[in-house]
């Protein structure tokens, strides 16, 4: 539980501050810290993502950081493609799942630091 607690801690703090998706960080710690599936470590994060996003919308919300028209329709269609993806998960071969979700997980890093490089402070 305590290290539950702390993954979940982390994926606030990282999507709430920095926009990302709590999977990010939650999936990889369930898997690798906790010992968890990664089929069952993806539906926990879709679960646990509910929450987390509601709290994080009504604060970028109120500060004026939300641009409704675009966010109406991505979430329209991710709700609409996110049954497609969870039986990708339970019934894809996982050890491609698992090569895609780190060729992503990279990807995204770089992105980071090339950002991060780039702006002034």
């Amino acid at each position: 539980m305590g290290a539950g607690l702390l993954i979940g801690l982390a994926a606030g703090v990282v999507s709430g501050s920095l926009g990302v998706g709590g999977g990010v960080i939650v999936v990889p710690a369930m898997v690798l810290l906790l010992g968890i599936p990664e089929s069952v470590a993806q539906g926990t994060s879709l679960f646990v993502i509910l929450p987390t996003a509601i709290s994080g919308v009504q604060s970028h919300y109120r500060r004026h950081n939300l641009d409704l028209q675009p966010t109406l329709w991505m979430g329209l269609i991710g709700a609409c493609t996110a049954a497609a993806g969870a039986y990708l998960a339970v019934h894809g071969d996982q050890k491609l799942l698992r090569q895609v979700f780190a060729v992503y997980l990279l990807l995204v890093g770089i992105q980071v630091v090339y950002r991060g490089l780039r702006q002034p402070s």
